[in-house]
């Protein structure tokens, strides 16, 4: 969760996809314990680390700038 976290965070622009691909060529396991990653596990961890704010979206960035 922290790597998908990490990654989201050094670049906010991903897709859920592209980070699935980096994940992929990592050679990183999905939670599952497979190879090949989807959008939505990345989705899960990416919300998870939300709720344990690991994770900020940019929304709540500019919000709390004004």
């Amino acid at each position: 969760m922290t790597l998908v976290a990490g990654m989201h965070s050094a670049n906010p622009d991903l897709t859920l996809r592209e980070i699935a691909t980096q994940l992929e060529r990592l050679h990183e396991r999905t939670p599952r314990g497979g190879t090949k990653w989807a959008a939505s596990p990345v989705k899960n961890l990416l919300d998870r680390a939300r709720r344990l704010g690991l994770v900020e979206d940019r929304q709540e960035v500019n919000q709390a700038l004004l």
